[in-house]
């Protein structure tokens, strides 16, 4: 099965992680468990959704930073790829969802063989709330998909309007990925740098 790529991802962070992107940019040293799709390298086809991750990430951070957007080009694929593809909100990826956030400690999986990758929509709401509530109150995955695409307000979501994650589990990947500029937020615009030039433009 062939699987076609976007070519152009985003990833949301903080200004002071750029250099050390610039270095390698996937390390699992970093990648935190109980995340939606198990632990990878987050990125999205979508710079708006990147932004929202890096206001987060700069915000969270112990020390002063700006939010900062690299952009990733997917050069190539590995061989003898594994991915894991959802193409809409379903029962089946948010069992995903759920056996993946429970996982809390480093290293643990639900998967016998995790996929290199994972594409599929984000999950709406506060997912670790939820998360919680889920376990306390003994709910199952069909609560918790009903959860999962509501908004705060409860309305209900598709998933189109759920947004769009892109997931690197494999430190393999990392020959295939090219770091070509990031976006800095600075007096209320975001700035863009090409990271082959150094240069800076608007």
């Amino acid at each position: 099965m062939d699987i076609i790529t976007p070519q152009v991802l985003y990833h949301g962070t903080a200004e002071r992680c750029v250099g050390s992107f610039g270095q390698r940019l996937l390390n699992r040293t970093y990648w935190r468990p109980g995340r939606d799709f198990g632990e990878g390298f987050y990125t999205t086809i979508s710079p708006a959704q990147a932004r929202k991750w890096a206001h987060k990430a700069a915000g969270g951070s112990v020390q002063p930073t700006r939010p900062c957007v690299l952009v990733i080009e997917m050069a190539s694929l590995p061989r003898r790829l594994t991915p894991c593809v959802f193409l809409s909100e379903s029962l089946a990826w948010a069992d995903f969802i759920f056996n993946h956030r429970s996982a809390t400690g480093k290293g643990q999986d639900p998967c016998d063989r995790h996929p290199d990758i994972v594409i599929g929509p984000m999950a709406d709401n506060d997912t670790g709330k939820l998360m919680v509530d889920a376990l306390q109150l003994g709910k199952d995955v069909e609560w918790f998909y009903d959860q999962i695409t509501r908004t705060a307000n409860g309305r209900r979501l598709d998933a189109l309007r759920l947004g769009n994650q892109v997931v690197f589990s494999s430190e393999r990947w990392e020959p295939h990925l090219r770091f070509i500029g990031y976006y800095v937020h600075a007096e209320g615009r975001w700035v863009y740098h090409d990271q082959s030039s150094q240069t800076e433009s608007v």
